[in-house]
């Protein structure tokens, strides 16, 4: 009865309502459950209900493997759900957060070591997001306002009924947990759309002016000479996007003629940016099943019985930043045009918990142009001359939130795509997504600053003129002349905020074979069909070389054939789709490996320098090596990075020998230059020997010694190396890294800013390498990549889906079921989707709670 009306659009609610009291009264006197290890779980069957009021009402049903089920009548209450449901599993990383993006952690918690709580406070208040939002939330919609609101009474809800001490997780028993207001969650949804914009630029605030020459005694001011050139070089760094492969099969390539997606977002499986899984419910209203990050409402990624989409980081350019002639003599000045203006500062106090439990006030002077704030840009600083500051196309992204509250009550893969086209809120990502009927949609909708065409020809013109502006460009920063009012941001009446790029002149295509995107630009979200047109460079670049994991997402996509991904007929299936998620195929090895093993045949033996350790000190002294054990690895070696993989360390090591450049230039690795017409097969060939030193064989030669020095055997097995953690267990897992070019990237991440107290490897052994020591154990450490996976298929029977979540839902890591969601990662165990009613309600250990405030 359920299922039929949940499938019913038309439904009246009150019937639906109806039948859920009805089974919701059934389900009582079920007592057929099973064992469940999850702790403090009521007996299966069960119904618990908790919290006070008559204002919201939702019930949570906790499946077999920790998802919970939000079912309510309305948003509020659905919301509210899902804001407890949150708490239960993730109520530490939102309490500490906020804490954050307040500026307050040295008021809790003191400087920190290496005063790293005064600098993120520091940071934060220059930043300035808390106080922006807090001024935004006044004027937000209601709809915001009750997104917001009601997801925060539930997560008080929660804290009410179970106390401080009564959290399961790492903040149990601290004092710093407190209720939270709405406004405080919406500003840590605000800081969010923040990581790929100002919270990278971090290490760069609070620079100050530097002082007179004449008070100095310097009789030369810095300038930008030759030696900034190299400090930009060795020092401009910002860190690594967020990684994430995206695919949207349409009709054209579906076995059973419905969309298909693939979602599998690289993000961390610690810290405050791990994905939680949830399942949202408003009988004949909303039913949607997907994950988001901890302590926000809605979901991110996910899906509908109409329809799918995923995210992938974009390549685009979210900030800008600006380079200033300043006036003679006045380094707090600078020339904009023809006239002169100046750099404002202001003075952020921050409260300090000293030794002795008193608050001091530290307070700092930031600066601030009209572009922006003023931040210590490596390779030009602020000198006597020259000043840096950045503006941020996030910093006003207050539709954020309609957004995703519109993709939440979209119909169909139009409401989706008009959610985009009205709210244009979304952050830094590309989307990916596909139709129930096979419809595949990608586009970069992300906030983009819109520059003028005169401003475009000019900056690419610097960029071949200027090094320090060709050196931020290699590092993703836009660095302009922030003097010239050329490069002023242009209005458009049709963009979401004053500035930014608006949805009509974003890339985007809609195709019926397929979509996808693994982090490079726009230009190849297909293998032969590229998106080429009059769009902003800032967007990302069109005709350059794209990196190893995308050309072997390329490379799945498109290949048909027996041993395809796709198979003779080209068209996927839910396990096909899947398993290419995780087939762990290396395009680095599938296009050179042959050739590597060809020339090490030929020239076993090769004399090389040192090898340095990352510490430096020498690992292992200058002198022959013998590469005929690792030539006869790599030659048996099938290419994969598999748990049995022999020859996949060996293979990791010589490419990661390799700068990031060589992956995709020609030169020390590959032999031909890119070819736009052949964006898949080029660079391509190994890299000759210049006659001299053979620079691939010398890496394999550094990777033999390296291996030796740490012992590791050259046939050793992935998964004796390359491992996770889980309160102490060792968990051996499959995959590789970027460079490896494989689309299961498991890697490091160590750029969370939560307080847990997680495992931190050591310093690599080599530069370049992931070998590194954690723990006591040297090899791989994997704390990031492949996250929450989906593979979606909409059958004539309706959708169907399997999902990998290798975080899991608890935030208490001591949990078997924390540990085994890394081990079916291993596993390669992927986890039935409980989507439709009925396969909610056969779980023999759904446990049922009803939650009212």
């Amino acid at each position: 009865m359920i299922t039929a009306l949940l499938r019913r659009r038309s439904a009246p609610l009150a019937a639906i309502v109806a039948a859920m009291a009805l089974l919701a009264g059934a389900c009582t006197t079920d007592d057929s459950g099973t064992d469940d290890d999850r702790d403090g779980a009521p007996p299966t069957g069960d119904v618990v209900e908790l919290g006070d009021g008559d204002t919201y009402e939702a019930t949570i049903r906790r499946d077999s493997d920790g998802v919970p089920h939000i079912v309510a009548a309305d948003e509020a209450s659905l919301f509210f759900g899902q804001g407890w449901a949150s708490a239960e599993d993730r109520s530490c990383d939102l309490a500490d957060q906020v804490i954050m993006i307040r500026g307050e952690r040295a008021s809790v918690f003191g400087a920190g070591d290496d005063d790293e709580h005064l600098t993120s406070d520091l940071a934060w208040r220059t930043i300035g997001i808390f106080d922006l939002a807090v001024d935004d939330w006044e004027d937000a919609s209601a709809d915001v306002q009750q997104f917001f609101g009601t997801f925060t009474d539930g997560w008080n809800g929660h804290l009410e009924t179970v106390g401080v001490d009564g959290i399961d997780g790492w903040c149990a028993g601290a004092e710093w947990v407190r209720p939270l207001e709405p406004v405080e969650v919406y500003s840590y949804g605000r800081a969010m759309t923040l990581l790929a914009s100002s919270t990278q630029l971090v290490d760069y605030l609070g620079v100050q002016p530097p002082e007179p020459a004449a008070a100095t005694g310097d009789t030369e001011a810095d300038s930008t000479d030759a030696d900034s050139t190299e400090q930009a070089a060795g020092t401009l760094a910002l860190p690594p996007p967020a990684a994430s492969n995206g695919w949207a099969i349409g009709a054209e390539r579906s076995a059973d003629g419905g969309g298909m997606l693939m979602a599998n977002p690289h993000f961390p499986w610690e810290g405050e940016l791990r994905f939680w899984e949830v399942h949202l419910t408003i009988p004949g209203e909303v039913d949607i099943y997907g994950a988001q990050l901890s302590g926000l409402p809605g979901i991110s990624i996910g899906f509908t019985e109409d329809f799918g989409w995923t995210h992938t980081v974009s390549a685009g350019s979210r900030f800008t930043a600006y380079r200033m002639d300043l006036v003679s003599g006045d380094p707090t000045s600078y020339r904009y045009g023809d006239e002169e203006r100046p750099i404002e500062s202001t003075d952020i106090p921050v409260a300090v918990l000293a030794d002795d439990g008193t608050l001091e006030e530290v307070t700092q002077t930031v600066w601030h142009s009209h572009h922006g704030p003023v931040i210590d840009f490596p390779g030009v600083g602020w000198t006597e001359d020259t000043a840096v500051s950045v503006r941020d196309a996030n910093l006003t992204n207050d539709e954020f939130a309609e957004q995703y509250l519109a993709m939440l009550r979209a119909d169909d893969l139009d409401g989706l795509i008009e959610a985009h086209a009205e709210h244009n809120g979304v952050t830094f990502f590309n989307t990916i997504a596909v139709s129930a009927d096979g419809q595949a949609w990608y586009a970069d909708t992300s906030s983009t600053p819109n520059l003028s065409p005169a401003a475009i020809e000019a900056y690419e013109r610097s960029i071949q003129e200027d090094p320090i502006v060709a050196i931020a460009a290699e590092s993703r920063a836009v660095l302009l002349d922030g003097s010239d009012p050329l490069f002023e941001w242009v209005e458009d009446p049709d963009a979401r905020d004053p500035g930014l790029v608006p949805f009509a002149d974003q890339p985007q295509v809609l195709r019926d074979d397929y979509v996808f995107n693994a982090n490079d630009s726009f230009w190849m979200p297909h293998a032969t069909e590229l998106l080429e047109g009059d769009y902003s460079p800032l967007h990302g670049a069109q005709r350059t070389a794209r990196s190893p994991r995308t050309r072997e997402n390329a490379v799945l996509l498109e290949e048909v054939g027996p041993d395809a991904a796709s198979g003779p007929d080209g068209l996927f299936t839910l396990e096909s789709l899947a398993d290419a998620a995780l087939a762990n195929r290396s395009f680095t090895s599938r296009a050179l490996r042959a050739e590597v093993v060809e020339r090490c045949d030929a020239e076993s033996v090769v004399s090389i320098d040192a090898v340095v350790g990352s510490d430096g000190e020498e690992l292992a002294p200058a002198g022959e090596v013998d590469l005929s054990e690792a030539c006869a690895v790599l030659d048996a070696w099938d290419g994969t990075y598999e748990l049995d993989s022999r020859g996949a360390v060996v293979w990791r090591e010589l490419i990661s020998g390799f700068a990031p450049s060589d992956l995709t230039d020609p030169g020390e690795l590959w032999a031909t230059a890119f070819d736009p017409a052949d964006a898949v097969g080029t660079p391509g060939g190994l890299a000759p020997s210049d006659g001299g030193r053979d620079p691939v064989l010398d890496r394999l030669a550094r990777a033999v010694v390296v291996l030796d020095a740490i012992d590791i055997d050259l046939d050793v097995p992935l998964g004796d190396v390359q491992f996770a953690l889980r309160d102490g267990t060792v968990v051996p897992v499959h995959g590789g890294d970027g460079r490896d070019g494989v689309t299961n990237l498991t890697s490091y991440w160590e750029l969370w800013s939560t307080l847990e107290d997680i495992p931190t490897r050591s310093e690599p052994v080599v530069d370049g390498s992931s070998l590194a020591t954690v723990e006591g154990r040297t090899g791989y450490y994997v704390n990031n990549g492949s996250s929450f996976m989906l593979a979606l298929a909409y059958t004539p029977d309706g959708p169907e889906a399997l999902v990998m979540h290798t975080a899991g839902n608890s935030q208490d890591r001591t949990t078997q079921t924390s540990l085994a969601a890394v081990e079916r990662f291993a596993d390669k165990e992927w986890r039935p989707v409980r989507f439709a009613e009925a396969d909610v309600t056969a779980d023999p250990a759904l446990i049922r709670t009803i939650v009212r405030g």
